[in-house]
């Protein structure tokens, strides 16, 4: 009974999570599309807006990347089709309001993929702290050139990812303190040096692709490459930072935009500027609802063809996960 009731519960998830991706794509503001091709001919706006599209998936690509260094590192090895299971749903899920019902369906899919919850929260809370440090030091680019002197707090942030290139168990010290003020178990494994200074690398790389993909859009309305190059890229992370801290508005919803606005105003008419970065919010929601439901398929399918892992069995109303048990 409890295994039919899961797989109810499984069934009503995946088709909230579609019906609620479809209404997202649909909410989009879809006439800065029109605005682009006022400036420019269809051919151009399309190579454009795909040239976008396409960094800011590889971007995205790097971000998982830095995540699954840490995941592999606090447990048993977890193959990639049930990692990209895990990570998909995990980041698709933020579409759906409330966040207990995503986090639910990321905690019983990591279960069945034998990853345990104390893992994951472990990895979530590393790799979201070396995320927002990276975030706000590549935004040094754009920083000093809006903020000037006062861009010293992110110099701050810099300075203490230097730190932890230097000292890379620092991090994960914090991390387990995070876990226990959130009343949270830290995972028995801790992350070695190697594997915190290349997801540091990996997310680095991340922002600096999906800064990039705001560059290709400002160009698109007027901005000069080589003035707004170095802009956009810091602009990126920094606004995507700034809306995750801003935590009463969704995925940064509105947050991320004015900072991106202010931020484009060096090289854009406030107009042009506002536009961008409706294009941006339309570009990065079309990457990760796209790559994201394909890639969840194809890992969806690659787990159902594969065994269990070793110490996981669904048909239990107890599981057991390698690093945790519970129910």
């Amino acid at each position: 009974m409890k295994r039919l009731l899961w797989r109810l519960a499984g069934t009503a998830f995946v088709l909230a999570l579609g019906v609620f991706l479809v209404l997202t794509l649909r909410r989009q503001d879809w006439t800065v599309v029109g605005t682009l091709l006022a400036e420019r001919g269809a051919g151009q706006v399309t190579l454009l807006l795909l040239g976008s599209l396409a960094t800011n998936i590889v971007g995205l690509v790097f971000g998982f990347l830095a995540w699954r260094v840490i995941l592999l590192e606090l447990g048993p090895a977890v193959s990639t089709a049930r990692v990209l299971r895990i990570f998909v749903v995990g980041f698709l899920s933020k579409y759906v309001p409330g966040k207990l019902p995503g986090l639910v369906a990321t905690a019983k899919v990591a279960n069945s993929g034998g990853v345990g919850l104390v893992r994951l929260a472990s990895a979530g809370a590393l790799s979201m702290s070396l995320g927002l440090l990276t975030a706000l030091t590549v935004g040094l680019f754009a920083g000093v050139e809006i903020m000037g002197a006062q861009a010293g707090w992110l110099a701050l942030a810099a300075a203490v990812l230097v730190a932890v290139l230097a000292w890379p168990q620092v991090v994960n010290r914090v991390s387990n303190r995070i876990l226990r003020l959130t009343r949270r178990e830290p995972a028995d494994r801790m992350a070695s040096a190697r594997s915190i200074r290349l997801t540091v690398a990996w997310q680095s790389v991340s922002w600096i692709l999906s800064g990039l993909h705001l560059w290709v859009l400002a160009m698109a309305l007027g901005a000069s490459p080589l003035r707004s190059l170095a802009l956009c890229v810091g602009a990126f992370p920094l606004a995507t930072a700034v809306g995750l801290v801003a935590v009463f508005t969704p995925d940064g919803i509105g947050v991320r935009e004015a900072v991106l606005t202010a931020a484009l105003t060096v090289v854009l008419p406030v107009p042009a500027a506002a536009v961008v970065a409706l294009a941006s919010r339309l570009v990065c929601t079309v990457a990760e609802i796209g790559m994201g439901s394909v890639v969840l398929v194809a890992a969806e399918i690659a787990h159902r063809r594969s065994p269990a892992p070793a110490g996981v069995t669904e048909t239990k109303a107890s599981t057991t996960t390698g690093d945790e048990q519970y129910v």
